[in-house]
Order: C-alpha cells, then sequence, then structure tokens
C-alpha cells in the first residue's frame, strides 16, 4: 500500500513538473502580439508533450525516461515566430497560424532528421562537436532565457529588449518577485539533495505571488486586468480550443524565411537529445542504445508536430527527479504524459488563476542554472582559450544571432586545433639500417655488412592528417634528419602507411625536398602510398631521384640487396658461415644418426605453431617465410629465411612450444639436426659444444639488441 501511495505522489509531482515546464516554453512562444491566442498555444503544446512521452515509452531503449518539450527550441521558435510576424506584417489569426505552423515544421524536421540519424546509426557524430561549442552553446541559451523570462515577467518579448526599461522602478513588482524566487530556486536545488525541492518550490513561488498582491492590495480582478495572471482562458478547456484547419491560415512563405533557425533547432534538438542521452547513462550507470534513443525522439517529434507540438527530447532533471521519487520503467513517461494530458483537458480553470509570475520564474531559474553552470562551474575545467571561446559565443547570440555564435565558436576551435595540430610530431619513428630491417633473416656475415652501411639509410614513417599546418615542420625535420646531417646519407625512405591523408600543400613540400634530395645525390624513397588516390604523391616519381615501392617492407630490402651487392667481394672472402661451422661440427663428430636431410616442396610446412620440438635446421638452399597465426585473421608474415641460417633455435633453448609456423618458399634442402646431438657432443668435445653454445647465443642477443634500439628510436 505504501510502495502504490509513494508511486502515486510521485507521479502526480512528475505530470505537475512536466506540464509547468510546457506551459511556460509555450508562454516564451506565444507572447506579445500572440498573447490572446496563448490558450490555443498551449493546448498544442501539452498535445504534443503527451505524444512525447507516450511515444518515448514504447520507442526508446531506455523506457524509464521522459520525453517532453525543451527550453532551447522554444527559445529559437520564440525569436523566429517574432522575426517573422515583424518582417511580413503578420497579425491576428494569420500571425497565430504562421507561428503554430512553424513550430511544427520545426518538430517534423527534427523527428525526421533523428530518425534517419538514428536508422543509419550515425548518433555518434554528434558527438564530434568542440564541447567549448557545446559549453558556449548552452551558455548563451542561458542568457537569452534570462531575457525571455523577464519578458514573460512583464509582457514584453521584443527582440531588441531594453533591460533598462525592464528594470524600471514600476514594473519591479513584474520581475523582483520571479528573479528573486529562480535565484532562491537555484540555490536550494544545489544546496538541498532532495527529490521534493523542485516542486516544492514551484507551489512556494506561487503561493508567494498571492501574498504579493494581498500586500498590494490587489484583487484577483486587479491582478489579471494589470497582466499578473495567466488567464483568462475559455472554461471549456484547452483541448477544445485546438482546430487543425488553423494551418490553411498560415504564410507559408513567412515560414520557410525561417529555414537557417529551423536547421538550428534541428542542430540544437540533435545534440541536446545525444548529451542528454549521455547524462542518463551516468546517471542511472547503464549503457544506452543511443541510436534508437535518437530514432525514438525523431518518431515521436514527427507525431507530435503533425498535431502542432513543439520540439522536444530527454529530459534529464525530469527523469531523474521522477526515479528518486520511485518511478520507473514505463510508469516515468506516462506519469509526465498524463500530467500534461489532464491540464489539457480540465486544467483551464486552474491555470486562469495561475500568476504569470510563476511561468516566468521557472524560465529564468533555467536560464541562470545553465549560466551558472557553464559560466561559473566549467571555468575550472576549461583553459583560457576554450572558457573565452564560450564567453564569446555568448556574447554574439546575444548581440547577433544564434547562427553567427555557433559559426564563430566553429572557427574559433578549428583556428586552435588547427594551430595546436601543426605543432605536433607527425614523424611516427625513425631508424636507419643498423635498427630497421626486412623481413629477411640473412646469415651472421651478411648482417655484419648491412649494419656498416646502417648510417647511409634514414628511415622514416610519417602519421596523422599531413596538411598545409604541419608540411613546413616536416620539411624543416627532414632537413635537420638528412641534409644538414653530419654522417654521409644515401638514401631516405618515407613511409605513409599510417598516414590519414594529405593535402596538395603537402604534395608541394614533398616535392621541393625530393629537389634538395636530388642536390645532394640523395635517393628519395616512398613507400605505403599505393591506393591513395587524390593525393598525387605518385607524381612524385616523375623526380629523377625519387621511386615507390608499396611496403616498407620492400624498400628496406631493396637497400639491403643493393648494399650486400656492393659489398660482394667481401662476402666471397668470408671463411665460415653459422652453418658452414655447424655442418663440419655434425661430419667431424660422426654423429649421422642424429642429422637428416630434408627436401620441401612450394607452400610445404616445416614447422607447425604450438607444437613442442627438439630439432633445429640449417637451411641449405631455396627460401622459408615465417607467419605467426592470428585469431580469426590469416596468419601474419613476420620473416623470410635466406640459405645459411640456422632455424628453431629459440624454441629449443626457451623449451617451449614453437611460436610460429614455417613454410617453403618454393623448392627447400635444409639439414634436421636432432639436438640429443648436443649432448653427444657435450660429453665427447666440450669446447665445440660451447662454441655451439655461444654462436647460438650471439644471434639471439644481436637480434634483442637491434629490437631495444628500434624500440628506443620509435619511443624518443
Amino acid at each position: 500500500m505504501r510502495s502504490a501511495f509513494q508511486t502515486c505522489i510521485g507521479a502526480v509531482f512528475v505530470g505537475l513538473v512536466t506540464a509547468v515546464f510546457a506551459i511556460s516554453f509555450a508562454a516564451i512562444i506565444y507572447a506579445n502580439d500572440l498573447s490572446n491566442y496563448l490558450d490555443r498555444g498551449i493546448g498544442l503544446t501539452l498535445l504534443g508533450s503527451v505524444i512525447l512521452a507516450i511515444i518515448g515509452v514504447f520507442s526508446l531503449s531506455f523506457r524509464g525516461s521522459i520525453l517532453s518539450a525543451q527550453d532551447v527550441p522554444a527559445l529559437f521558435l520564440a525569436t523566429a515566430a517574432a522575426t517573422s510576424i515583424a518582417n511580413f506584417e503578420l497579425s491576428g489569426e494569420e500571425a497565430f497560424a504562421t507561428t503554430a505552423g512553424l513550430v511544427a515544421v520545426a518538430s517534423v524536421a527534427t523527428g525526421l532528421a533523428g530518425f534517419l540519424i538514428g536508422r543509419m546509426k550515425l548518433a555518434y557524430v554528434a558527438r564530434f562537436v568542440p564541447y567549448p561549442v557545446l559549453a558556449g552553446f548552452l551558455s548563451a541559451t542561458g542568457l537569452l532565457l534570462l531575457l525571455g523570462g523577464f519578458g514573460i515577467a512583464v509582457g514584453d518579448q521584443d527582440d531588441n529588449i531594453k533591460m533598462s526599461g525592464m528594470l524600471s522602478l514600476a514594473l519591479t513588482p513584474k520581475w523582483g518577485l520571479p528573479l528573486l524566487a529562480s535565484v532562491l530556486i537555484l540555490i536550494a536545488t544545489h544546496v538541498i539533495k532532495n527529490q521534493f525541492v523542485l516542486p516544492i518550490a514551484f507551489i512556494i513561488t506561487a503561493l508567494a505571488h498571492y501574498v504579493m498582491f494581498w500586500l498590494l492590495g490587489m484583487s484577483m480582478e486587479d491582478a489579471r486586468a494589470l497582466g499578473y495572471l495567466l488567464g483568462p482562458f475559455d472554461q471549456s478547456g484547452f483541448l477544445s480550443k485546438i482546430d487543425f484547419a488553423t494551418v490553411s491560415h498560415a504564410n507559408w512563405g513567412a515560414i520557410f524565411s525561417q529555414t537557417p533557425v529551423i536547421v538550428t533547432i534541428v542542430f540544437s534538438a540533435l545534440i541536446g537529445a545525444t548529451l542528454n542521452a549521455s547524462g542518463l547513462e551516468l546517471a542511472f550507470r547503464r549503457d544506452l542504445e543511443v541510436n534508437r534513443e535518437i530514432r525514438g525522439v525523431g518518431i515521436a517529434n514527427v507525431i507530435s508536430g503533425l498535431l502542432g507540438g513543439m520540439p522536444g527530447y530527454h529530459s534529464l532533471s525530469g527523469t531523474v527527479l521522477a526515479h528518486k521519487l520511485g518511478l520507473s520503467g514505463a510508469v516515468v513517461g506516462l506519469s509526465g504524459g498524463v500530467g500534461c494530458a489532464l491540464v489539457l483537458l480540465v486544467g483551464a480553470n486552474v491555470l486562469s488563476i495561475l500568476p504569470v509570475g510563476l511561468f516566468a520564474a521557472v524560465i529564468i531559474f533555467l536560464g541562470l542554472d545553465l549560466l551558472y553552470t557553464w559560466l561559473y562551474e566549467e571555468r575550472r575545467r576549461l583553459n583560457h582559450f576554450d572558457y573565452s571561446i564560450v564567453i564569446l559565443m555568448t556574447f554574439f547570440a546575444v548581440t547577433y544571432s544564434f547562427m553567427t555564435a555557433i559559426v564563430i565558436g566553429l572557427l574559433a576551435c578549428s583556428i586552435f586545433f588547427i594551430y595546436s595540430y601543426a605543432k605536433l610530431n607527425l614523424i611516427k619513428s625513425q631508424s636507419n639500417l643498423s635498427t630497421r630491417r626486412s623481413l629477411v633473416e640473412r646469415p651472421d656475415h651478411e648482417r655484419c655488412v648491412i649494419d656498416a652501411a646502417g648510417h647511409r639509410v634514414q628511415i622514416v614513417e610519417l602519421s596523422g592528417f599531413l596538411f598545409f599546418g604541419t608540411a613546413y615542420a616536416l620539411r624543416e625535420n627532414i632537413r635537420t634528419l638528412v641534409i644538414e646531417s653530419s654522417e654521409h646519407i644515401d638514401w631516405l625512405v618515407l613511409d605513409f602507411k599510417h598516414v590519414s591523408g594529405v593535402d596538395v600543400s603537402t604534395l608541394r613540400i614533398l616535392q621541393r625536398i625530393s629537389s634538395e634530395l636530388l642536390d645532394e645525390r640523395i635517393q628519395l624513397i616512398l613507400t605505403g602510398i599505393e591506393g591513395r588516390s587524390g593525393t598525387h604523391l605518385q607524381d612524385l616519381n616523375a623526380v629523377e631521384n625519387t621511386t615507390d615501392f608499396k611496403t616498407l617492407n620492400d624498400a628496406i630490402e631493396h637497400i639491403e640487396e643493393h648494399v650486400l651487392q656492393e659489398r660482394m667481394d667481401e662476402l666471397s672472402e668470408v671463411a665460415d658461415s653459422d652453418v658452414t661451422f655447424l655442418e663440419r661440427l655434425v661430419a667431424e663428430n660422426k654423429v649421422s644418426k642424429f642429422v637428416e636431410d630434408v627436401f620441401l616442396n612450394d607452400g610445404e610446412t616445416l614447422l607447425e605453431s604450438g607444437i613442442q620440438s627438439e630439432n633445429i635446421y640449417l637451411l641449405r638452399s631455396g627460401e622459408l617465410r615465417v607467419f605467426l597465426p592470428a585469431k580469426h585473421q590469416l596468419p601474419t608474415l613476420v620473416a623470410r629465411i635466406r640459405p645459411d641460417a640456422v632455424v628453431g633455435e629459440m624454441a629449443y633453448y626457451s623449451g617451449g612450444k614453437r611460436s610460429a609456423s614455417i613454410v617453403s618458399d618454393g623448392k627447400s634442402r635444409l639439414l634436421k639436426i636432432d639436438m640429443n646431438f648436443l649432448t653427444h657432443i657435450e660429453e665427447a668435445r666440450p669446447g665445440s659444444a660451447a662454441l655451439f653454445h655461444k654462436l647460438v647465443a650471439r644471434n639471439l642477443a644481436r637480434r634483442l639488441q637491434r629490437t631495444t634500439r628500434l624500440l628506443q628510436e620509435q619511443g624518443s
């Protein structure tokens, strides 16, 4: 029983708050020239709010949330309505019909955009908007809501609001109490963490106005005559005032003249929906299907808009309030919808005696809350530049327009991003041939030759987006690395594998680099440029000293072969290789029972990864390829082994299983050695066994040393 009673009380409060907000937003839009039509505007807004809340229950992934009319779209619509009425000199029924049509078009446009974005799973795009722009947008919204609240209080909603006139002594009773009440509500909601603060504050604000009327000696008739009360409204109720034939009187030219504002409303509503959905994820510590949420918002707005409702999305504060009051599941959204429906059906009599100051206080409170959050609290989390964007957008939104403020905010963020990104070092890693090798596993004497020539080759791996802001810095880095180097450089390799894009200015800089390298007789090799259509990087091949390879490994292998070809005479004089030593060791000890010739055809597997083995192999002729297994992917080629190489020694010495598979590339001939032979050698010729261990340890140490140096260079 207690749980049912608590649910009923919570539902009443949620319905009351949802209805009060909806009526407050209607009061912003249907003001001044439209004040005689406020009851019809409230009827359309409440009907739309009912549709939003009920459709949301069935279309959202999180059924425990409320869809309701929102302040930001209301503010835009109020500005657009006032502008269209003034520009097209509208009045009477035509002015109301045009405003109602404008609201409907904005809602339907928001709904269609939300549905398409959610259906195409593009809701994440809204999160790309820079945070300072969002902060500035919400701060500017807060200031305009503050001014709008003053306009509701004093009965003026002109675009050229004069604060000095509003704050005149004669109007103090109209705006003073709403301002005081909104400040106290702001303080109370931040100090007292209780779910009943907001609804109780609304009740106290209404009662305070009646006390003020009594102190000023006003009767209810006097208060209504002076504009202190919301009514009078037709006693037949708001629902009876809704006439869908009204749209036939609309001036559609005036409506579509506000297309830029409608686009802004769509943009702001979808951003707001995404942000509020993210806020609900944090508040309730659960993941929402954001695309489904946006699609649900879209469906609800289309149906609501067709019935004249204003754009809406998730009510973060209303949803949190409902859950704190003990509501959950579909009851949350239904409470908001039923509350608006009851006011729509039987609330005209009650609303006609409610003070205008109550709804002005609600709007002023929302404005102050946004200003407090985004101008005061956020200043500690934003750097000086980001905070200046918030201030700048707030200023331009009030003095010019919201669209101007958004453009300026985005432009400022873009300029700052370009400046910051241009200072980044786009060189992912820098190495030479001594540390960065191809996948070819070569004999020890060939490795020594390549090591000696390592300084002649500089390898630069680039990353990120190369554009006009980074191109000059890239050229200076390359000049310092290659042209101004104290060592003699023969090759410069630039790898573009990790580059996301290249603009035309970078192409021009690369052409200059290529020409400068030509003067220094340095070969420029480009890798990873294949398939980059539109970049024209292939055009660099027209320069005499420039060529390209598909991968960085192909380029390094090409240079290694070139270096070895230059030192062919020295290589032919090498007395012993690792394989020669091992073959002689086997022959001298006459341990033929431990050795076996192995012949492989193309594609035949020598070793399988994950298999235990007591053998090592000496590659006499042919070529082997080493593959690492990968889950749900094709095996990755990690090495190519040429003749005169030892194979399989690492698994033997580690005592583990084979970490990779080795496959023959073409026909290969190997010598298989059962490592039990080593036990025999250790007993018969301990000196030779020690030499064997030293040989293997030297090879492993050299590989480890080269890998360590490479990691150091890439991390520097």
